[in-house]
């Protein structure tokens, strides 16, 4: 029975994909269809782990699918993520917007939930490409650059993987599956593609990019790596780039949604960086700080659309003054940058503190405090030139379905501060050690005294506002962008075919790829 529910909870995104393209309720049919897959999943809680197999029409092809507490904490993660932007994204129209969420939603829990490889690998391909639709959904010139840069990289790390799938364990091949992880993840030095999608797609998208979507990378890492004898040193080296770059690069943006974007970038490094330090106290962290960043930074993403929606800016310098118009956004974006910032009683203690305690040098511990004194600062500044001062712009009223998922993941967000056993009791991974101690606190009092004072010194001498032209990398991805743009205009030159066709193409091309490994 367990395996038909589990069966269930994919397929009804799939189904609900095709009845939008008939019914006019497009959004009440998402809400169910999000609705009922997160009841199939909650179900699956008694019954794991979970494992059987499906069988093509042609043996000896069979498809493995494993459900274990991990697995199933991501799936519900996913699933729930997808249902709050489902009641959130209210004062969208688009049958296209609709269909695409449920499709993307199918394919995500199709692909956490496999234990074939190359399967896996057909579902990472296939979400890629529905997310890139959802990317420039708006459709604007700014939508479309940023698509193309996260489809060019995103099927660029995809493709790294599946060369180190065909290799086989080996150095090389562990080289390339972690690349390719990291690009998926949006880490440094892969991270560009990152900060053009997050301002360039639709509130709810940037939230389920980063919520959930960004997560993908690090759990093909989680799952898979141990096949390739991953390098966990290569893994903690790049985590703690992210880490410093992303929250420094967050610091000098004046983009509301820039700024949350590359916070991205420095967060996944703090789950990156408990994977790579390979021990119970660091794995635990990195297993609840997946889970963590997933709610506290799609609230952010979520409040900050409110703003967005009510003003129709994006720039702090043009903003302030919203707390007392938007009370409810205000208190929930207070939330997340509490949250997101590591401060108790709130979820990103618990994890940021097991991961602190889990480091083994002294220089990991000087830059695990900088960065976590460069996101008090960072979400200092996004809140005070948001919310706090004189009303500087005119405002809209916010709708009621925007407002409920930021109080849902509000809640969820002191809940997992206080209970982050939910996640650990699902997931067999259970820390020895608790957080509620003084060194903790010590660890907190000084991050935030360094964060307070780093933020007021940089404001006095304005770093904070001074967003820096195209980077090096930036400028490396984009002059490799422009090559695969111009030679895939011949292709298209000489081919002549549409979107579809070329959709069909990749399609049967990664089907074509899952039987050569099958017969290999």
């Amino acid at each position: 029975m367990a395996a038909v529910f589990a069966l269930l909870a994919v397929l009804v995104p799939f189904l609900g994909c095709g009845v939008i393209l008939v019914f006019r309720r497009r959004r009440w049919v998402t809400l169910a269809c999000t609705g009922i897959s997160f009841g199939f999943l909650l179900r699956l809680i008694s019954e794991i782990p979970v494992e059987f197999s499906l069988y093509m029409w042609m043996n000896p092809i069979r498809i493995e699918v494993l459900i274990d507490g991990f697995s199933l904490v991501f799936a519900l993660l996913i699933s729930f993520l997808f249902l709050l932007c489902a009641v959130y994204s209210s004062y969208i129209k688009s049958k296209r917007y609709y269909s695409l969420l449920l499709l993307n939603l199918g394919l995500l829990l199709s692909l956490v939930f496999m234990n074939h490889i190359m399967v896996f690998y057909i579902f990472l391909e296939m979400s890629t490409i529905t997310t890139y639709f959802l990317v420039i959904h708006n459709e604007t010139e700014e939508a479309m650059k940023a698509g193309f840069k996260y489809i060019m990289m995103n099927v660029g790390g995809a493709l790294l993987i599946l060369s180190a799938i065909f290799l086989g364990p080996s150095s090389l091949a562990s080289f390339l599956f972690v690349t390719g992880c990291m690009v998926k993840a949006g880490s440094f030095p892969v991270h560009v593609w990152l900060a053009d999608a997050h301002p360039a797609a639709p509130s709810p998208v940037s939230a389920l990019l980063s919520g959930a979507l960004v997560k993908v990378g690090a759990y093909s890492l989680l799952r898979f790596a141990p096949s390739f004898g991953a390098q966990s040193s290569v893994i903690v080296y790049v985590a703690l780039m992210s880490m410093v770059v992303g929250v420094f690069l967050a610091l000098i943006q004046t983009d509301i949604k820039r700024i949350l974007a590359y916070h991205t970038v420095s967060q996944m490094g703090f789950v990156l960086l408990g994977i790579g330090l390979q021990s119970n106290l660091g794995l635990s962290g990195s297993y609840l700080h997946l889970i963590n960043h997933g709610v506290f930074k799609a609230l952010l993403f979520l409040c900050m659309g409110c703003v967005i929606y009510a003003t129709g800016k994006r720039n702090i310098l043009k903003l302030g003054g919203l707390k007392s118009v938007m009370p409810v956004t205000a208190a929930a974006c207070l939330i997340g940058c509490l949250s997101i910032s590591g401060i108790p009683p709130f979820n990103g203690f618990v994890s940021k503190s097991l991961i602190s305690h889990a480091l083994d040098s002294d220089i990991m511990r000087a830059l695990f405090l900088i960065t976590c004194a460069g996101t008090i600062a960072s979400f200092t500044k996004l809140f005070r030139h948001t919310f706090l001062g004189e009303l500087k712009t005119k405002t809209k009223e916010i709708p009621l379905s925007m407002k409920v998922p930021l109080l849902v993941l509000s809640g969820l967000c002191v809940i997992l501060g206080f209970f982050p056993g939910l996640v650990f009791t699902l997931t067999g991974v259970t820390p020895e050690y608790t957080v509620w101690n003084r060194s903790c606190l010590v660890d907190v009092l000084l991050a935030g005294g360094l964060g307070i004072a780093f933020y007021v010194i940089s404001l006095e001498t304005k770093i904070i506002f001074r967003t820096p032209q195209l980077s090096i990398v930036d400028k490396f991805f984009y002059v490799g962008g422009k090559t695969v743009e111009y030679l895939s205009e011949l292709l298209n030159r000489w081919l002549q075919l549409d979107i579809n066709y070329y959709a069909i193409i990749m399609i049967t091309v990664l089907v074509l790829l899952f039987l050569l490994w099958n017969s290999w």
